[in-house]
């Protein structure tokens, strides 16, 4: 598929998600909102310019080529959340222009976006929910322009919402989604419904029956089989003032062509708030899973990035094993933090895709001044598919230093460093990429 379309693509995705900005905000003008939207609303912006230069901007593994980078991108974050209106939006895009000519000039990033709309409130809701973005399009390769594409999955439908007494809610939900892959031919749609029985135990706990089942059909036929999922579980959820905790426990089965495959469920996630300046969270899972599932989840807890998510376009589920740790300190004038998370993909027909992924992240922030604050980085992935022997250490580090010229005004100077080590030679590379940014910020007038 062309750049262009690529282009296009992303365009229509920031225009859907400008669109349904624009409708929240004319939701929240109407008298029958209960609470002020000036309270509840929270919309953040920065608009940046720049270049990067890169002494391999190929990400070749010899004979490497430095090169220049223009680029120019948005950044919007908004929530908003009141009786009719529940909605977020996570926009970050770019476009990248090579001086050079090595690639192609491209848009890349993304959009995650939700929208709850009451239309009756606490009674029948509609929901939204758009995710835009890139991933690796050889899960075996480096990443580099040519080796990414656009996926967009798009999910809407309604939920009914009815009360037994003063503790006790049927919620009866149905689901369209549509995943469309620029390269992968796994372009499909699904069709699932979902009943929950929850019954409120205290006033922070709450205990809910949950059963869910999808459909799968695929435009392709002949490269893919449809198929469906089932899941029967049990959920626990607690919330206090320092600790949330949400464990669910049950049954899930896949019916492939005939064929019925089963397994546990079990997720348990934890947050808690140690101090007034540090956080711990950790979750483990195991749960069938799929390519846009894993693509969604990966925008919803770590933000869209500019980055490709190192995730195989695939239309065969998987058994997805996970586990994560995170710990994150922020007082005064510093800043600092860790996460480590473990994902294991066993495939239910192309085993050749079978792998585990292993990251480790640290940060370090500092307020050096008033107007100077620095942030050093580094992020390394072990990806290891079992069944080719094929393993792939990815390295990515680095710092940069923010100087304030104004209220709404930034400079940034950054440096990055790229080293990826696989069994594949031809695939290796390191580059090092220094940038200098003007970061535009109009509603930061602090």
């Amino acid at each position: 598929m062309s750049c262009e379309l690529r282009n296009l693509r992303l365009r229509a995705a920031i225009a859907s998600t400008m669109a349904l900005a624009g409708a929240v905000a004319a939701a929240q003008a109407a008298p029958a909102a209960t609470q002020s939207p000036a309270r509840n609303g929270e919309l953040s912006i920065a608009v940046t310019g720049g270049a990067s230069w890169s002494d391999n901007v190929g990400r070749t593994p010899s004979d490497e080529e430095s090169g220049t980078i223009g680029r120019a991108g948005v950044e919007l974050g908004y929530q908003h959340q009141s009786r009719r209106i529940d909605t977020s939006v996570d926009l970050n895009a770019g476009y990248d222009y090579y001086f050079d000519d090595i690639f192609d000039n491209d848009v890349v990033g993304g959009v995650d976006a939700t929208l709850n709309l009451g239309i009756v409130p606490e009674r029948f809701l509609w929901f939204f929910q758009e995710n835009f973005g890139q991933i690796t399009s050889d899960p075996f390769a480096a990443s580099t322009p040519d080796n990414r594409e656009n996926v967009n999955y798009f999910t809407t439908g309604p939920d009914l919402l009815f009360n037994f007494g003063s503790a006790t809610t049927a919620r009866l939900s149905g689901r369209y989604s549509d995943a469309q892959y620029e390269v992968a031919d796994t372009d499909g749609q699904q069709y699932g419904g979902a009943l929950s029985l929850a019954r409120r135990l205290s006033g922070t706990a709450t205990l809910s029956l949950n059963v869910e089942g999808t459909r799968f059909e695929f435009d392709d036929q002949a490269l893919n089989t449809d198929y469906d999922r089932y899941l029967g579980y049990l959920r626990y959820e607690v919330q206090g003032a320092r600790t949330g905790l949400a464990v669910d426990a049950g049954y899930t089965t896949l019916d492939i062509d005939g064929e019925t495959s089963g397994g546990l469920l079990g997720r348990v996630t934890l947050s808690r708030r140690i101090s007034p300046a540090s956080t711990l969270d950790f979750s483990i899972g195991q749960q069938f899973s799929d390519a846009g599932d894993l693509f969604r989840d990966g925008q919803n807890t770590g933000g869209v990035s500019l980055d490709s998510a190192s995730i195989v376009g695939t239309g065969d589920p998987f058994e997805s094993r996970t586990a994560s740790i995170g710990y994150n300190f922020n007082r005064n004038r510093t800043g600092f933090g860790f996460d480590a998370s473990y994902g294991k993909e066993t495939y239910e027909t192309s085993s050749e895709f079978d792998r585990t992924l292993t990251t480790y992240g640290a940060y370090y922030t500092r307020q050096l001044s008033r107007a100077v604050d620095i942030r050093i980085f580094a992020q390394l992935e072990h990806e290891k598919f079992e069944t080719t022997d094929f393993d792939d250490d990815e390295l990515h580090a680095g710092a940069y230093l923010n100087w304030a010229l104004g209220r709404t005004l930034a400079l940034r100077l950054q440096y990055e460093r790229f080293d990826r080590d696989s069994f594949d030679a031809g695939t290796d590379y390191t580059e090092n990429q220094a940038s200098l940014f003007l970061i535009w910020s109009p509603l930061n007038r602090s």
